[in-house]
């Protein structure tokens, strides 16, 4: 995903599709831009579920986010958390098994883990955590 300001700024006040009209536009032309230097962000992610047997499977999947340094100035190219605009990685793992018991009812468990870094991680208390669920489901 690439966040770039517009081409072509909209005033307040312009009748967009459907006509709505925008009351409130805070991009604008020049110094006060809000992107100085254009923000990309890079997500993956990938997935594989394998039944073991006719009633248990185990899902595992895995997903990435990569931010560019889109700072200017003083931080300019920075990659720590000092700032929400340096460079930054997210990476999320995730596990789960579920058993199915009947036709309507089965049991799952699961846990997921997640890791920041560098402007990803500006303003969080912990960088990485643990997630775990367990539970059952009835199905109507």
């Amino acid at each position: 995903m690439q966040f770039a300001n517009p081409s072509t700024p909209l005033a307040a006040g312009y009748v967009d599709e459907g006509g709505y009209i925008l009351a409130f536009v805070n991009v604008q032309e020049g110094a006060d831009a809000t992107f100085a230097k254009d923000k990309d962000v890079q997500i993956y992610w990938a997935g594989a579920k394998y039944a073991f047997t006719e009633r248990f499977e185990m899902t595992a999947a895995y997903y990435g986010y990569k931010q560019n340094s889109y700072a200017t100035g003083a931080n300019a190219g920075c990659s720590t958390t000092k700032a929400g605009n340096c460079s930054g990685t997210e990476n999320l793992y995730s596990l789960m098994a579920d058993l199915r018991l009947s036709k309507r009812f089965d049991v799952y468990a699961g846990a997921m883990y997640s890791e920041v870094s560098g402007g990803l991680a500006s303003g969080f208390l912990n960088t990485s955590t643990v997630d775990p669920t367990i539970g059952v489901r009835f199905k109507f």
